[in-house]
């Protein structure tokens, strides 16, 4: 009852009742320091009091259940036999967690010192590759990786500590290359197998901020894997990326530059939720060489917002050998975006291409002296946007191929007059809308050679302006901008025939 003070003696078990709970709880904590010994006899204590009570209660049990009378010699002989099995029981087990604890602390030393070993090593190798000769800079690049093999919980760091030297400015020393070939070579060795112990695909590589001359991941597979490359110099080199296998990772080269680069990526499969990021960039005086690449559905290769000048973008190989045998492992099914990029004097041949309900956008991209033609299958549900602003010569070959379906647009912005070329040539529409705005002033030829039956739609704006070199092989009635016209002409007053594809419309 409240307001009713506790007895003395019951205060005093109380108290001691909880400490030893206490006592018990802090031996229990797995980081605990604590001395076994300083627990073991009160618990022994409790545990002979509490098989003292129970004999007791069992002898009063066993009495009243004889009648009140001494109970036989038998029942008696049991209940000690059980009391000492009881007192044995509970010896056997406060036994067993000592050894328990004794072992778990044992353990967590033991762990403590393979911790402090393995920091002993990581800072004499960081020493090593701060070292100003070349061997010894070698000797700790050798000596982090193998380090990062056998040490799981300190891959990220090791790993981290190869990209901060990656990142350097590399000296002007004669030994320096092959430092940085082979540590190259270490990333690339373990970023092969995903399933293999020591692999790296779970840890974020970071080489931003770097200047680089020469880089080689060749057969990287990037399983959920993030290497980024942001805001770095590529310089005077290769970028090797031939045969890297992409899984809901990507690549990060956003606000880099490149100058005089060759940038491998022949047979890159980037599938799953997977991108390259070339976003920001200024690019000049160089090559990417794309060469049958697979591109999954929810994947994207995005050039936004760069600066393109004096390169190429080779989807298609340069040798016709390969070029032949490159179209069965050219797919895009997921989006390639050159988007309100500056492309001056670039090229992008991708005719060996398949584009499989994929996306190719250059929406507002601004062209000058730009050459490019598009992948010659479209199939499934395309979308292709062409809305460029010709501010010099530009010229897109579409075909020989055909288009089955999806959307492929040409509507070009205000740009220079007289710039820009389109030629479909041998050209199948089996289904989808070409949309040809061809009112701007911008244009210089528009060329369209189509053969067989038209099953899709031609949406062409017409007229085009006058000087333009028009020449559109279908009948007037498959274009649809003309066909419209015509049904609104049948019922209205005869206003004489239709007018020849490139001439000018009366509205």
């Amino acid at each position: 009852m409240a307001g009713v003070p506790r007895r003395p003696h019951i205060q005093r078990v109380t108290r001691w009742i909880n400490g030893v709970a206490r006592e018990i709880a802090e031996v229990s904590r797995p980081d605990s320091r604590s001395n076994l010994s300083r627990i073991l006899p009160v618990a022994a204590g409790v545990a002979i009091l509490l098989v003292i009570t129970l004999i007791i209660f069992l002898w009063v049990v066993v009495t009243i259940l004889s009648g009140f009378k001494m109970p036989d010699p038998q029942a008696v002989s049991r209940l000690l036999t059980s009391a000492i099995s009881m007192t044995a029981l509970i010896g056997a087990s406060l036994g067993a967690v000592y050894a328990f604890r004794k072992q778990l602390l044992a353990e967590m030393e033991g762990v403590r010192a393979e911790q402090q070993v393995y920091s002993e090593r990581f800072v004499k190798a960081a020493e090593l590759l701060a070292h100003e000769r070349p061997s010894a800079r070698l000797a700790g690049l050798h000596s982090l990786t193998s380090l990062a093999d056998d040490w799981h919980q300190g891959r990220q760091s090791c790993a981290s500590a190869i990209a901060s030297y990656l990142r350097l400015p590399p000296p002007d020393e004669p030994g320096e290359r092959e430092v940085r070939r082979t540590a190259w070579k270490s990333v690339r060795d373990r970023l092969m197998d995903p399933s293999a112990p020591n692999s790296w695909h779970r840890e974020e590589l970071d080489f931003s901020g770097g200047t680089y001359q020469s880089v080689d991941l060749d057969d990287a597979n990037l399983q959920g894997t993030k290497v980024l490359f942001r805001d770095c110099v590529f310089r005077d080199g290769e970028l090797r990326l031939r045969n890297v296998n992409i899984m809901n990772g990507h690549i990060d080269f956003t606000g880099s530059s490149f100058t005089n680069m060759a940038v491998f990526m022949g047979g890159m499969k980037i599938d799953g939720k997977s991108d390259i990021y070339l976003d920001r960039t200024k690019i000049s005086e160089s090559e990417f060489h794309p060469v049958a690449v697979s591109l999954a559905r929810e994947a994207s290769i995005s050039v936004t917002d760069a600066e393109v000048s004096k390169s190429n973008f080779k989807f298609d190989a340069d040798h016709l050998l390969a070029y032949m045998s490159q179209a069965r492992h050219s797919v895009i099914a997921g989006e390639v975006d050159f988007s309100r990029s500056v492309l001056t004097d670039v090229s992008i041949p991708m005719h060996s291409y398949t584009l499989r309900a994929g996306r190719l956008v250059f929406d507002d991209a601004v062209t000058d002296h730009f050459n490019m033609s598009l992948p010659g299958t479209l199939e499934g549900h395309v979308y292709i946007n062409l809305d460029v602003k010709a501010m010099g010569p530009t010229a897109i070959a579409v075909g020989p191929g055909e288009i089955s379906g999806g959307d492929l647009r040409i509507r070009p912005d205000k740009g220079v007059p007289g710039t820009l070329e389109v030629d479909f040539i041998n050209y199948r529409v089996l289904g989808g809308e070409i949309m040809v705005q061809a009112v701007q002033n911008v244009w210089k030829k528009f060329r369209f050679d189509h053969i067989g039956e038209v099953v899709g739609r031609l949406n062409f704006n017409l007229p085009f302006p006058e000087g333009v070199e028009v020449d559109i092989d279908v009948e007037v009635e498959d274009i649809y901008n003309v066909r419209r016209l015509h049904r609104r002409r049948r019922t209205g007053p005869d206003t004489g025939p239709l007018p020849e594809c490139g001439a000018p419309i009366d509205r």
